[in-house]
């Protein structure tokens, strides 16, 4: 077992330290003079959602559990429900629309995400438990901030969004390699890629990770899931290119839309905690997460931080305004990086031996006993 009471941050000088400090008040007050407008609240009970994402899907699934052909349900609804169908990437992979509606009740979908949600929990808090002996300090807070993220299985019918279950399967995935369990890490990793190919760049990681680890095992599981879903998603372009039809509409704008920062806080306040606040939250929110990433210093710790950042990157170029749904699939990542923030701060204000801290350290004349 070992304990990480101890940041990075600690090695460095009080100089680099009050850097960090300062770029941590930067990013905040840049944030808040990028933050966007805040979504817009849907109610997700299915007499009131006539349109959006849950709608489509739902709609679908209940096609499908009546036996008609996925790709078809899809080019009929997509048209009907005004979706731009010119893109491949407009249309969904099968997956987890077929299955739920192949289940003898689609609800059956909602028990299965959140049997997986429990399961991720679980492993979770043992993760952090082997990181921090103390439970209350990491493992306990963890825990409670990742069920902000699970709230979605119990809105509606929000559970089914694809982004929900990639998100699940990829937080399952980090907290798989957390209690060492690599090869289920790998597979969740892989079933986050077919539920939604946003999860690419997760697996691209884990790959890159497993090869430089030098894990044959780990790595021949990748490669071949990769192989594997290339295939799937080649016959999935295919069957999409036959039913788009020469007056389908597409978006008046391209997905690199270099959003920035300001699309990057939009992505994370989708928190179902969050998204019920004002903006500023979500700003210190992700500021912390920031911090706390770059001063955990273990090897779990390294893998999730990668990924967090990744995605940030990837997103501060790539999706436009409405696309700020994808935070559903990350949402869990921020998670990680603001449990560690305390540690993180509090390693960094030691660090920096800012002159106010000396005086309170230092004890007053009065305060001093006198030697006998």
């Amino acid at each position: 077992m070992t304990d990480t009471t101890r940041s990075s941050y600690s090695r460095l000088s009080p100089w680099q330290a009050r850097t960090v400090l300062i770029a941590l008040l930067l990013l905040i007050a840049l944030g808040l003079w990028k933050s966007p407008t805040p979504p817009p609240l849907c109610d997700v009970r299915e007499e009131n959602a006539k349109s959006g994402d849950v709608f489509l899907y739902m709609t679908e699934i209940k096609r499908i559990h009546a036996g008609e052909n996925y790709y078809q349900v899809a080019a009929e609804e997509l048209v009907a429900q005004g979706y731009p169908t010119a893109s491949v990437f407009n249309w969904r992979t099968p997956l987890p629309m077929w299955l739920i509606g192949k289940l003898p009740n689609p609800l059956l979908g909602r028990l299965i995400l959140i049997a997986a949600g429990i399961v991720m929990l679980l492993m979770a808090f043992e993760a952090a438990a082997r990181e921090q002996p103390n439970v209350y300090r990491l493992a306990m807070p963890l825990v409670a901030l990742l069920i902000g993220p699970m709230l979605p299985c119990f809105q509606g019918d929000v559970f089914v969004l694809t982004e929900v279950w990639a998100g699940t399967m990829m937080a399952l995935s980090l907290c798989a390699y957390g209690v060492k369990l690599r090869f289920l890490g790998a597979s969740m990793a892989l079933a986050a890629l077919f539920l939604r190919e946003l999860a690419l760049p997760y697996c691209l990681l884990g790959l890159a990770l497993a090869l430089w680890e030098r894990r044959p095992k780990e790595s021949v599981v990748y490669l071949v899931g990769l192989i594997g879903w290339a295939i799937f998603y080649g016959l999935h372009c295919w069957k999409v290119s036959h039913l788009i039809t020469a007056t389908a509409e597409a978006h008046h704008q391209g997905w690199l839309r270099f959003g920035g920062l300001t699309f990057v806080i939009a992505v994370a306040q989708m928190n179902a905690c969050l998204v019920l606040l004002p903006v500023w939250v979500t700003v210190i929110y992700f500021a912390l997460a920031m911090i706390g990433f770059a001063g955990w210093q273990t090897t779990w710790g390294a893998r999730i931080a990668l990924t967090a950042c990744m995605y940030v990157v990837a997103f501060s170029m790539v999706g436009q305004e409405f696309n700020r749904y994808w935070g559903l699939m990350i949402a869990p990542l921020f998670c990680f990086g603001v449990v560690r923030s305390p540690a993180s701060i509090a390693e960094l204000w030691r660090a920096a031996r800012l002159p106010f801290v000396k005086m309170i350290g230092k004890r007053s004349p009065a305060s001093t006993p006198h030697r006998r």
